[in-house]
């Protein structure tokens, strides 16, 4: 890994050219002190202008060399080279002219505002804590008498003015030098804040932005997603729908085949029935009092039991042939409680089940075909009877709806399960041991055939409600 400098790069940089200015500085101060010491020389010959000069020139030299090394990019090197240097040199300036007492003790407080601008802030103290050291140490070599002193004390009087103004002024330059420096380093601090603001307002815009951009692109994968949920809806819907066609195509065809199969079984049937019908009665009627019937009383037993069958067959065969031709529709207003009790009235109902008819002659009138509706109502009915073999209560009730009148008939008998509650409305469905499974098929036939329907609602061990929708009749 490479190894990292002492300083970040941003300081680095600004500390090199503080360095370097502060060199150029200095170094003009010094080149106006040799100007103004050749002056002073000139009004006062005994103005010790040689060693004035030597000591500025060393002072020129120091920023040269402190020049060059910040420039070869030894930025803390030439710092402290170029504060340690003034230090020595305000030691040797301020015995030699004029002792502790002079003016030259000002050159410390440029020395140390110096070591906090190409240093670091810390710099003060340290450059404060060498200046203290040095200048306690040149009071006493001054008082041991160690250095001379270059300024005699008969021309004190008139030359300490002299450095004293020219050195005010050297002053002056220095501490607009100081202001201009730290204005210029603080106008760039706020320069750079002011960019770093836009900077971070510029970022700022482009994160809204982006954060719109992706807003609007959620906003457009949430339009995207409601729209492939729509036409996966719409996917579902089409399918379903062409399932029930396919389903209905198929009923249709089958319906078609059992339809005919069941008019010509029908037709055949039904006259050897009725032959056979007619002998047992034949002969029923002779044995009747016969000496046979009485020796032999299960004869007459057996023959009602036939006729029972046979009877039962010929409802078979009625439900086949009802099935199988589809007869015109004679539509016409009817009370729908007129229908329902001619329809019970064709019903042997058991002495343990309840008849509840809460039909009522204001129910407004319905445009139906009374026979086949009257059938409708008496299949209904039988099968609830038949659904109750330990007895319970056969309902009968009806509401008006917005265009249908809706006769709802109810049993408290076993219940349909679910499993089989969706098959009772197909042909040659059944769960009883007698019976084809015509029955409830041709009540849908026969209902649909009047654009009504016909539904269903049963649970296990709670009975079941079939809800027979009529339309109402025009006004």
């Amino acid at each position: 890994m490479a190894q990292q400098s002492v300083m970040p790069e941003d300081d680095l940089a600004l500390k090199k050219d503080a360095t370097k200015l502060f060199s150029l500085g200095v170094s003009a101060a010094m080149g106006i002190g040799v100007i103004a010491c050749i002056i002073f020389w000139l009004f006062s010959p005994e103005f010790p202008v040689i060693p004035m000069i030597l000591l500025l020139g060393t002072g020129l030299l120091i920023c040269s060399i402190t020049y060059g090394l910040a420039r070869a990019g030894k930025v803390p090197a030439a710092g402290y080279f170029f504060v340690v240097s003034l230090i020595l040199v305000d030691a040797f300036y301020v015995p030699l002219f004029g002792g502790f007492t002079g003016p030259f003790g000002i050159l410390y407080f440029f020395t140390i505002i110096t070591a906090g601008m190409v240093i670091s802030v810390n710099a003060c103290f340290f450059a404060a804590i060498l200046s203290t050291v040095v200048y306690l140490a040149m009071i006493g070599v001054e008082s041991a008498g160690w250095l001379p002193q270059l300024i005699k004390p008969e021309a004190s009087g008139k030359t300490i003015p002299f450095l004293t103004v020219g050195l005010q002024i050297i002053f002056f330059y220095l501490i607009a030098f100081l202001s201009w420096f730290a204005s210029s380093r603080l106008t760039r601090a706020l320069e750079n804040v002011r960019r770093y603001a836009a900077e971070v307002q510029i970022a700022n815009e482009k994160l809204q932005a982006s954060e719109e951009e992706l807003r609007a692109s959620n906003e457009e994968l949430r339009a995207t997603e409601e729209e492939l949920r729509a036409s996966n809806e719409e996917l579902q819907a089409a399918n379903e729908e062409l399932r029930e066609t396919q389903e209905q195509l198929i009923r249709s065809e089958k319906l078609a085949a059992i339809g005919k199969l069941a008019g010509g079984v029908g037709h055949e049937l039904r006259n050897p029935l009725g032959a056979i019908k007619n002998a047992v009665y034949y002969i029923k009627g002779k044995l009747t009092n016969s000496e046979l019937a009485k020796r032999e009383p299960r004869i007459i037993e057996f023959l009602g039991i036939m006729d029972d069958e046979i009877s039962s067959s010929n409802k078979i065969i009625d439900d086949l042939l009802n099935f199988s031709r589809v007869s015109k529709l004679a539509v016409s207003p009817a009370k729908i409680r007129k229908v329902m009790e001619d329809a019970l009235s064709y019903l042997t109902v058991p002495e343990n089940i309840e008849v509840i008819n809460k039909l009522e002659d204001n129910l407004p009138e319905v445009e139906i075909d009374a026979d086949q509706v009257r059938q409708v109502f008496v299949n209904i009915a039988t099968n609830a009877i038949q659904a109750m073999p330990e007895g319970g209560k056969l309902t009968i009730d009806a509401r008006k709806g917005d265009k249908f009148l809706e006769v709802a008939i109810s049993d408290t008998g076993d219940g349909i399960s679910e499993d089989v509650i969706g098959k009772i409305f197909d042909p040659l469905f059944t769960t009883r041991a007698k019976g084809i499974g015509f029955g409830l098929a041709v009540c849908k036939s026969i209902i649909e055939r009047h654009k009504g329907a016909i539904e269903v609602e049963s649970k296990v061990g709670e009975g079941a409600i079939f809800t027979v929708k009529l339309p109402l009749k025009a006004n």
